[in-house]
């Protein structure tokens, strides 16, 4: 993308900027695909959806850290920021993350990066939701938001890794 007689941008000079632009531009990606992918998600599914959780994790994160942080229930426009703000941390903390594990093991990077988005969502979804308290466990959530997840988590990361390779970083 770039030649070594031409300057390497700010981004790739500074990789923990391009990491967190990154993990921001790949949420963006995630939301959008969130909302999309929703709808192939079947009424039956959603209603046994809600049996078990209020909604997916990232949407109960932030308020639900929030709540804990203020010690009392939040209201919808405290909990519309608490998103908002668990959305920034998120994408910029598991850009830096995502930066960091590929640049330590490259074949995280094949095929859009599907070899971390797998991972990434076991591990979110799997484990550190379930053990915090904001969702339970993926045995007792539906296939199919449970698959609509995973593609978030798979859009998510090759959004981030599309930042990077536009931006000449090689890592």
């Amino acid at each position: 993308m770039f030649t070594e007689d031409r300057p390497r941008s700010l981004m790739v000079r500074h990789p923990v900027l391009l990491s967190m632009a990154a993990g921001l531009v790949a949420g963006a990606v995630a939301a959008g695909s969130d909302k999309l992918l929703d709808r192939l998600v079947s009424a039956k599914q959603k209603r046994r959806d809600r049996r078990v959780r209020e909604a997916p994790a990232h949407q109960m994160a932030g308020p639900y850290f929030a709540s804990k942080v203020l010690g009392r229930r939040l209201d919808s426009a405290e909990k519309k920021r608490a998103r908002a703000a668990f959305g920034v941390l998120y994408g910029v903390g598991w850009g830096v993350i995502h930066s960091r594990l590929t640049r330590t093991f490259p074949i995280l990077t094949r095929w859009g990066g599907l070899p971390f988005a797998v991972p990434f969502f076991c591990a979110c979804d799997g484990m550190i939701a379930p053990a915090l308290g904001v969702s339970p466990g993926l045995r007792r959530i539906p296939w199919q938001p449970s698959a609509k997840e995973l593609c978030n988590h798979i859009a998510w990361t090759a959004a981030a890794e599309l930042v990077h390779r536009v931006a000449g970083d090689k890592r």
